[in-house]
């Protein structure tokens, strides 16, 4: 990188800025060693807005109150050094020297930089980065993020590696500086430890403030980008605007605005990006505004800030919950800040410092024991002390040190950023290494403020590197009735089971509406219909499979029509046996002989087909049902309307049609007929079964049953076959009535109308139900009217032949059937004369 460019603009300001004082002298600011390391702290700090005065001048900082944050933070920086040069181990044969600047927070930020920069007070402008040798080979600090940003941007063109213990910056992890380190976690995971907390307790209706900084603009900005796209809402936002002198009442009608809208938008948890040094003044403001039972959720700048915890009636205001850096204890500290200031008030060593560039701090050196132990536990302490050592390390590497050597030789800065991004070490147990954006991820303390406890700012919890927040609400003392967790939301969640429909323009603003029954709750947050087979009650939030209705195997329905199934095929048996065993009687000749075993298979197969109508109803059982109930039927119908019109021919057509007789005879005119008629039917079923099977089918019952039923009433295939069913029967009723004057033993009439009958009931009844809709019951309806109907042709049309076969057998005798056809004869010649 060429620094041609702006150094020449450089140099005049360095010789008119930073040329001032006695460069030899040594105080507590400055320390010649081999190798020097540059320090940024605010010894002096205000919360004035820099934007609305004229170019400030360094002289005014001495006008500022004193920040003892920043003192401290320099003697840890000396005294990390101080043990590092006592270190046989580190370095063993280097000293590291130090020049410490007070950068009056931001208006004193150019100057030490420049002198950083140069190198007896002159710049190269031909040197480029490679081989340039500033005055420092690092810098720790400065402690805010606006002054470090700029800082960073000049250290940068000589990749001088700045090393910020404080500053949260999105912009310092920003690989456009990659001189840049940070060993305080960055504002990335601080922002994502927010969130996390505002979910752990629900906390989604909230007020963000910043200050008119940088750091508080970025910070406001950074976290409504992250709750974007999350259920928390930004119900007000608004800047915190510094303190201006001569402006104090618009300052404070400001505040007293921002604190009226965060009241009327009913905000009960605020979260604030600033430094405690703007917030000092503000919260002094706000206490007198009387805002009691408020969150305030605390950024790192502020989280432990003892200042803004001394504010008098600062309790009032409700409780802080503050995302800290870890509270590691350095040994020996306490002591050394004490001695160091002991002996600076003893040599007068305000003399000495006053004589350098803007390092003079005789305030801090009139602190107090108990105000310098206090500074000892500060948290930022451990950052200050890390960034020291992390440098440390990386010189350590670059020299080639061992335990007892190490390779003195001109140091480049480029030379320790290198080294930095690679340094890996434990320091009082805490693993210490920067990640490829120069952020060292070393998590948080959540910390709680303890207003009457022995602790003011008390561990509750922490974050972890790897984003798991952890918090103890137990240790947290809300100041409610039975110390609950306050509530800030903008409408309470809804009960389980309601909907949320939106309310305004924020997505955390609605109204909750109960899902109607037939609906649930889906996990998407809306009111979806249950499925097909499902059902539920208002307000639910999950669907229930309906009740199937069907005649399962424990229903006394089922077990009745099982027995009187087996009964009809039992009986069907006893029919098959009698004529197998009395097949040439005159009785079972007149039935048809043998051609009836073609009749008895098929109401046997009939008989089965009801047992499809128990259990759940599936395809095959359907199929058996209805296709092969109805060719079993139609194989009945046909025998019995053939046999009747075949006694019919031998009676009556015979000898009028002797030809015809003849004809039918010889060409099985019997046979051709009853595979013609049942033929038609099994085509029917066929088609039906190969184009559109019947299946099972689900019909509403109520809001929680369902009917699994063959529903196949509608079918067109179905009509066909009971129509064609009911004319076989109308067929056998019309050759029954035809022979109703034949011989006794040959008539038949009664017999195939009593079955002909039943089945025009049964046909009626089962329309009947189908249109009525008779629920549940429909199953064992139609059951037991296609038993009724099968019991019908076989009480109807077989059991007057097995009655006559086991009771009269004197009427089953050739003898008897000659003489009733030989009276049946005369009677017709008695009636052709």
């Amino acid at each position: 990188m060429k620094t041609r460019v702006i150094f020449p603009l450089l140099v005049a300001l360095s010789i008119v800025g930073v040329n001032c004082g006695n460069k030899d002298t040594v105080s507590q600011f400055a320390y010649r060693g081999d190798y020097i390391v540059g320090g940024l702290f605010s010894f002096h700090a205000a919360g004035a807005d820099v934007t609305s005065q004229s170019t400030p001048m360094a002289e005014i900082c001495s006008s500022f109150d004193v920040s003892l944050a920043g003192y401290r933070n320099s003697l840890v920086m000396r005294f990390a050094l101080e043990e590092i040069n006592n270190n046989t181990e580190l370095l063993s044969n280097v000293t590291l020297g130090y020049e410490i600047f007070d950068t009056c927070y931001i208006y004193n930020i150019i100057h030490p930089t420049l002198d950083f920069l140069s190198r007896g007070d002159v710049f190269n402008t031909e040197e480029t980065y490679f081989d340039s040798t500033p005055k420092v080979i690092s810098v720790i600090g400065p402690d805010s993020s606006d002054a470090a940003e700029t800082t960073a941007d000049l250290f940068n063109l000589l990749l001088i590696p700045q090393v910020n213990f404080f500053a949260t910056s999105k912009r310092l992890s920003d690989r456009s500086l990659p001189s840049c380190f940070q060993t305080i976690p960055s504002s990335k995971m601080q922002q994502q430890a927010i969130i996390d907390i505002l979910t752990f307790f629900n906390w989604t209706w909230i007020a963000v403030l910043g200050s008119s900084d940088d750091y508080g603009s970025k910070g406001m900005h950074d976290l409504l980008q992250a709750v974007s796209d999350l259920n928390i809402c930004v119900a007000y936002k608004g800047i915190i605007p510094a303190t201006i002198s001569g402006k104090e009442q618009e300052w404070k009608s400001a505040i007293l605005q921002a604190v009226n809208n965060i009241t009327a938008a009913n905000v009960n948890v605020i979260v604030i990006f600033s430094l405690d040094v703007i917030l000092l003044d503000f919260f002094k403001e706000v206490v007198k505004l009387n805002t009691p039972g408020k969150v305030w959720i605390a950024t790192e700048t502020w989280s432990a800030a003892k200042n803004i915890y001394n504010i008098p009636n600062m309790h009032r205001l409700g409780v802080v919950l503050g995302i800290a850096a870890k509270d590691v204890k350095i040994p020996g500290i306490e002591e050394y800040l004490l001695d160091a200031h002991y002996q600076s008030n003893a040599s007068s060593v305000a003399k000495d410092v006053e004589g350098t560039c803007n390092q003079n701090c005789q305030s801090c050196l009139n602190t107090t024991e108990s105000v310098l132990l206090d500074l000892s536990r500060e948290r930022v302490s451990f950052s200050v002390y890390a960034a020291v050592y992390a440098v440390a390390h990386a010189l350590h590497d670059v020299l080639g040190c061992n335990e007892m050597y190490c390779n003195k030789k001109t140091v480049h800065p480029w030379q320790v950023t290198e080294a930095l991004g690679k340094v890996n070490f434990t320091l009082l147990g805490n693993q210490i290494y920067f990640d490829q954006y120069g952020d060292s991820p070393t998590g948080y303390d959540i910390v709680f403020w303890d207003w009457w406890g022995p602790t003011p700012f008390e561990n509750i919890g922490s974050y972890t590197e790897l984003g798991n927040l952890t918090i103890n609400p137990e240790k947290i003392k809300w100041g409610t009735e039975k110390n609950m967790v306050p509530s800030s939301v903008c409408s309470p969640e809804c009960l389980p089971g309601e909907e949320k429909k939106p309310e305004g323009n924020f997505k955390c603003c609605f109204i909750c509406v109960s899902c109607v029954a037939g609906t649930y709750l889906h996990e998407n947050g809306t009111c979806v219909n249950c499925k097909k087979g499902q059902w539920s009650t208002e307000r639910s939030t999950t669907c229930f499979d309906k009740t199937r209705v069907y005649l399962t195997w424990e229903s006394n329905l089922t077990i009745a029509l099982f027995v009187m199934t087996l009964l009809g095929m039992l009986l069907t048996a006893v029919v098959i046996v009698t004529f197998i065993v009395h097949l040439q009687s005159p009785v079972v000749k007149a039935a048809g002989g043998k051609r009836c075993f073609l009749m008895l298979p098929a109401l046997t197969l009939a008989y089965f087909s009801i047992l499809a109508y128990l259990g759940e109803p599936s395809t095959l059982k359907c199929t058996m049902r209805h296709p092969i109930y109805s060719i079993a039927l139609t194989v009945c119908f046909s025998y019995i309307s053939v046999r009747s019109f075949q006694i019919v021919c031998i009676f009556k057509m015979a000898s009028k049609l002797p030809a015809t007789y003849d004809y039918w005879v010889k060409q099985n005119g019997q046979y051709v007929s009853l595979a013609v008629l049942s033929g038609i039917q099994v085509l029917i079923s066929c088609v039906w079964i190969f184009t559109d099977p019947p299946t099972a089918s689900i019909k509403d019952l109520s809001s929680d049953k369902v009917l699994v039923d063959c529903s196949q009433f509608g079918s067109v295939f179905n009509i066909i076959q009971y129509s064609y069913n009911a004319f076989l029967s109308l067929l056998c009723f019309t050759f029954a009535y035809m022979g109703k004057e034949l011989p006794k033993n040959y008539n038949e009439a009664k017999c195939i109308t009593f079955a002909m009958l039943i089945y025009f009931v049964v046909c009626i009844s089962f329309f009947t139900a189908q249109i009525i809709d008779v629920g549940e019951l429909v199953t064992p309806t139609n059951a037991a009217l296609a038993l009724v109907s099968l019991l019908g042709i076989t009480g109807g049309y077989f059991f007057p032949k097995c009655y006559i076969i086991y009771c009269k057998p004197q009427f089953n005798t050739t003898k008897y059937f000659q003489s009733t056809i030989q009276s049946y004869t005369k009677r017709g010649s008695g009636s052709a004369k």
